[in-house]
């Protein structure tokens, strides 16, 4: 009987839009992140949710902060602040592979577990505090973590305005001819000296660490985003400015390769590398001083490049995110409209030059997503709040806008993997 029918359904999941699409299982891994302390893993479905990744030291405001899965999705590259009592940076890039092995520090490496391997020498450091104590900034507080490079761990020093004190560490991994930065930490705030070269086995002097002003806020390595190739991994700094490192640095060595040549351009909070061989080479990102656009540029060019897309008519506006399409096609980036009472996720398609609404909340706030390898589906953070505090809840639906369902409540920065 049911075979007179089957004609229909064939026409129907031929001519119905997104019939296929919304109908077909999504596959892959969405890694994603719980309470700032934990990675999590579960497969697109919602099921087979498991940790990955934890640390003691991960805890709100210095844990994990944001992830994304290789190309081949057999590794995973996460933000997080954990050790930023022991680094330059206030948050570090770090590397896991899909099975939760292979954890390793991506920059400023090594991680402070693998210094026993290297020689030791001795670093003196005069911190001087140069503000002055009718000043209001953050370096007349007086009370730092002072901290070099291959140290066990950070010195708690006073400094008040106008006074200097020299502090030393016994115990300094020689990470070989080149030099080991130093910092001062006050809260999310640093000021760094380039350091000295460690001698091993010998005493040396660091140059004078300067303090003044209010020092550079959430200075460290965030929003990762992987070349296609897998060679390398790029990442805004706490000033939206680009960066990129190779995926195997050498240990000790602060790595400084800025994705844009001459002037960066302003507000490059999000971004986005090629996703196919032939677009290995090619970035887009927003700059926001004179109007809130989508550029796409050569890596290593200079700004401004091919000017994609508007995403305001109003300058100084920030995406929540923003990505390629997995086949080159076109993009995806989310935005708030103009009184921040909702924001949603939109296709900008590159050969008709048209842009698409893919959710369409109200009163609610789509912000960091990714797509499924296939290009078919989105994973979102969706919130009530347009306010970064917010506790999002994790959900996915299909291109067409179909198929939307929650698929974990209170978890953030979900990343779509093979």
């Amino acid at each position: 009987m049911w075979k007179q029918f089957l004609p229909s359904l064939i026409i129907a999941a031929i001519i119905l839009p997104g019939f296929n699409q919304a109908h077909q299982a999504a596959a892959g891994n969405i890694a994603y992140i719980k309470d700032e302390k934990e990675i999590r893993v579960m497969k697109a479905d919602g099921s087979g949710d498991h940790r990955l990744w934890t640390h003691v030291n991960a805890q709100p405001h210095s844990g994990v902060e944001d992830l994304a899965w290789s190309p081949d999705g057999k590794e995973l590259v996460f933000s997080s602040g954990h050790e930023s009592a022991t680094s330059l940076f206030h948050s570090d890039l770090y590397l896991i592979k899909q099975d939760g092995t292979g954890y390793r520090k991506l920059t400023n490496s090594p991680d402070v577990g693998a210094y026993l391997k290297y020689p030791k020498g001795i670093v003196n450091v005069t911190v001087k505090n140069n503000s002055y104590t009718f000043q209001t900034s953050n370096a007349t507080a007086g009370v730092f973590f002072v901290y070099v490079a291959g140290a066990d761990a950070p010195q708690q020093v006073t400094v008040p305005p106008g006074t200097s004190k020299t502090v030393s560490f016994k115990s300094v991994a020689d990470f070989g001819n080149k030099a080991q930065a130093v910092v001062a930490i006050y809260g999310n705030y640093r000021w760094f000296e380039a350091g000295t070269d460690v001698q091993a086995g010998k005493a040396v002097k660091a140059p004078d660490l300067n303090i003044s002003g209010d020092g550079i806020e959430y200075f460290g390595a965030f929003r990762p985003a992987w070349r296609s190739d897998g060679s390398e991994i790029c990442y805004r700094t706490g000033v939206c400015t680009v960066e990129r490192i190779p995926i195997n640095p050498p240990e000790g060595e602060f790595v400084y390769n800025p994705m844009f040549s001459g002037k960066a351009p302003f507000g490059t909070c999000s971004f986005d590398w090629g996703p196919t061989p032939a677009l290995a080479n090619q970035v887009i990102y927003t700059e926001n001083s004179t109007e809130s656009a989508i550029y796409q540029m050569t890596e290593g060019g200079t700004h401004p490049g091919k000017k994609l897309t508007d995403y305001s008519t109003i300058q100084y506006q920030l995406l929540h995110d923003l990505h390629w399409l997995p086949d080159g096609s076109g993009i995806l980036y989310s935005t708030s409209d103009l009184m921040r009472q909702s924001a949603n996720i939109f296709r900008f398609d590159f050969k008709t030059t048209g842009t698409t609404q893919i959710t369409k909340l109200t009163n609610e706030f789509a912000k960091k997503f990714d797509i499924s390898p296939d290009g078919r589906w989105v994973v979102y953070e969706r919130c009530k709040e347009h306010d970064d505090s917010a506790l999002p809840d994790i959900w996915i639906q299909a291109m067409d806008g179909t198929g939307s369902k929650m698929l974990i409540k209170n978890a953030a920065s979900p990343s779509w993997g093979k």
